[in-house]
């Protein structure tokens, strides 16, 4: 078998970074944990609550929750930078998302903004590149940009 090039594994690890966002994205929940290296070796800690380490089973019902209940979500990677060590990658950068937040009890929804700094580490796997960990902070002072008048 033929080593990859780090060209080629910096693509295949971003292509599973906007895989994942285009799964949440495209509403396709149940594949979302099959982004994980593997149950056992997976964490991470998000802008949201909880703010305890999550292990992969927490992540996956937290993250299918809170693609569920967006409608129109949007997102942009900014910035990524993807750093090889052998068979693991270390990958930084800026999310910028935004949707319609959907309360099904009360039928209203209510716009979601916001801008975090991501690193997510990925682990080469025999299933290809996978996520081992992922932490997501809040940038405490960003504001969203103005909608464009119309």
């Amino acid at each position: 078998m033929q080593a990859a090039s780090p060209a080629r594994d910096k693509g295949e690890v971003e292509t599973v970074i906007h895989a994942f966002f285009e799964a949440g994205k495209n509403k396709d929940l149940t594949t979302l944990s099959d982004f994980h290296a593997s149950r056992d070796a997976f964490t991470k800690f998000d802008e949201n609550p909880p703010y305890t380490r999550q292990t992969s089973d927490e992540a996956f019902v937290y993250e299918q929750a809170a693609f569920a209940n967006i409608s129109d979500y949007r997102y942009a990677v900014d910035d990524l930078r993807i750093d090889l060590f052998g068979g693991t990658a270390v990958a930084t950068f800026y999310l910028t998302y935004g949707g319609i937040f959907v309360n099904d009890y009360s039928f209203e929804g209510s716009p979601v903004n916001g801008r975090a700094r991501v690193t997510m580490v990925l682990v080469k796997t025999s299933r290809g590149w996978r996520i081992a960990h992922e932490h997501f902070s809040r940038y405490p002072d960003w504001v969203p940009p103005r909608a464009a008048k119309q």
